[in-house]
This record gives C-alpha cells, sequence and structure tokens, in this order.
C-alpha cells in the first residue's frame, strides 16, 4: 500500500479586522430577525384615541361614486400645501372624517387616501432660568468660535490670496 503524504495545510486565524466585521454581521443579522417580527397594530375602526382624527376619501370601494371620487382625487394633487389638499379631498364625493379612528396599513391609493391627524399639545413656554442659561452658552459659544479663527488664518476664510495680489473683485 502506497501512502501518500498531503501537503501540510497551515490554517490561519482569521484577522481581527474580519472578525469584527463578522461578529457585527451576526449582530445586524439578530437585530434585523428580531425587529421583523409582527406586532399587534390597531385596526382603521378603533375609536379610542381622542387626540386623533382619520380623514378618508375611499377610492376604489367609495359608496357614492368610485369613478368621480378618483378623478376628485387626482385633480387634489397640484394642491400646495397640506390644507388646501385636505379642503380640496373633503370636496370629494365620499370624503369622512372619523375622530378618534387611525387610518389602516391599506388604506393608500388606489384603496383610499387616507391620513391620522394627531393633536399636537401646546407646550409651555421656558422658564426664565432656561432663558438666561442658553444666552450664556450662545455667548460664549460665539466667543470660543471667534478665538478659534482669530488663531489660526487657515479656518474661517481669513488670509486669502489672489493670484495676482490684488485685492478681491468690485462688487458689481
Amino acid at each position: 500500500m502506497d501512502t501518500q503524504r498531503l501537503p501540510s495545510m497551515r490554517i490561519d486565524r482569521d484577522p481581527p479586522q474580519t472578525q469584527l466585521r463578522a461578529w457585527l454581521s451576526v449582530l445586524l443579522a439578530g437585530c434585523l430577525a428580531c425587529s421583523s417580527t409582527a406586532s399587534q397594530g390597531q385596526s382603521a375602526d378603533d375609536h379610542d384615541d381622542p387626540g386623533v382624527a382619520r380623514y378618508r376619501l375611499p377610492l376604489r370601494y367609495n359608496a357614492v361614486d368610485p369613478g368621480q371620487a378618483f378623478r376628485c382625487y387626482g385633480q387634489c394633487q397640484p394642491q400646495p400645501t397640506p390644507g388646501g389638499y385636505l379642503q380640496c379631498l373633503a370636496a370629494c364625493p365620499g370624503f369622512e372624517m372619523t375622530p378618534g379612528a387611525h387610518c389602516a396599513q391599506d388604506e393608500v391609493p388606489p384603496i383610499a387616501a387616507c391620513f391620522t391627524v394627531r393633536q399636537i399639545p401646546k407646550q409651555s413656554e421656558p422658564s426664565p432660568g432656561w432663558v438666561v442659561l442658553a444666552v450664556i452658552a450662545n455667548v460664549a459659544l460665539i466667543v470660543t468660535l471667534a478665538s478659534v479663527c482669530a488663531s489660526s488664518s487657515s479656518q474661517c476664510g481669513y488670509g486669502y490670496t489672489y493670484p495676482n495680489g490684488s485685492g478681491p473683485p468690485p462688487p458689481f
């Protein structure tokens, strides 16, 4: 029996950068796997949130006139502001506003044009102490930046020369 000798193989460990990349990719894959689990969402018919309102124009299943609703939706697209867009949609047949309800995930064109509007709570003014602290911090920041700019001619736009040695071009 003739035994053939195999060449010796040298197994090197991965360099630290490769190990780090592999570890980070496993960590990223684990995070993505955990974040993609199905969650229980609220249905569009939940009426338990007093701070929201649903503005919806059913398009495909419009009870009044699906064709006219879709044409009206198309005519509202060039509106320049969100308020004007909602006012335009409100004039379409079958438009509805439901306080306390949210839009469902499938209420997107061509099924429906739906918007959930949240009421933002009015905030109080900051206390005078915070205003004084902000002014002092701004002054300190400006003084620091001015000293950094003054200490080096390569920063903040100082020290530029023109090719022919003349000054800046005239303003006109």
